[in-house]
């Protein structure tokens, strides 16, 4: 009777032993394989928000110069257009004190200074402008090239980590069937320990 009692506990055993051993080794490892995923799939969240707060930031970069731009032009058309109602109101006292004053200047050489006057102040201008749109060239460039060479980084990290993921994923499944084997030779073993006592 004692040898039918030693006989039924190993079934018994056998019949727990081999599903909670093996659900909690192939639990372990499906945990691992989705805590690796999770953290794959942050680090791809992270990548994408660093290259998204890098066009953010560039494409408010390029919208600021553009407003500086357009701030320029509307203060250049102002002044333009006060220059021009000066130039109106100083040609009006001239009519009105051309009797009293005799003409210096003719009227033919009023006009070339004017035009000799906008010639240069719009070849200074041009002079003027010149190093600030070589900078802002350049800037632009440098923004354009620094979220080409963020993506080309990003994409090569994720073609690294993909072919070294087929090689870990090798791995993790031999470590799985080496810890399932090693779970079903202790149990095989716990088996043998009980059939001999």
């Amino acid at each position: 009777m004692a040898q039918k009692k030693m006989e039924t506990v190993p079934e018994v055993e056998e019949k727990v032993m081999p599903g909670a051993k093996g659900s909690f080794v192939t639990t372990f490892w499906d945990q691992y394989e989705l805590s690796r995923e999770r953290s794959e799939k942050l680090r791809e969240d992270r990548e994408d928000a660093y290259l998204n707060a890098i066009r953010e930031v560039i494409k408010f970069n390029k919208q600021y110069r553009k407003s500086l731009a357009k701030l320029y032009d509307q203060t250049k058309k102002t002044n333009k257009e006060m220059v021009s109602e000066v130039a109106h109101q100083f040609n009006a006292r001239k009519e009105e004190n051309k009797e009293d004053v005799i003409p210096v200047v003719q009227e033919n050489d009023g006009e070339e200074l004017k035009k000799q006057l906008k010639e240069v102040s719009g070849q200074l201008e041009k002079l003027a402008l010149t190093p600030i749109k070589s900078f802002v060239q350049i800037v632009d460039q440098l923004e354009d090239n620094f979220e080409k060479n963020a993506e080309s980084n990003i994409a090569f990290a994720r073609e690294r980590r993909k072919a070294w993921l087929e090689v870990r994923k090798e791995y993790v499944n031999l470590a799985r069937d080496t810890h399932l084997n090693l779970v079903e030779r202790s149990k095989n073993s716990l088996k043998e320990l009980v059939k001999t006592r």
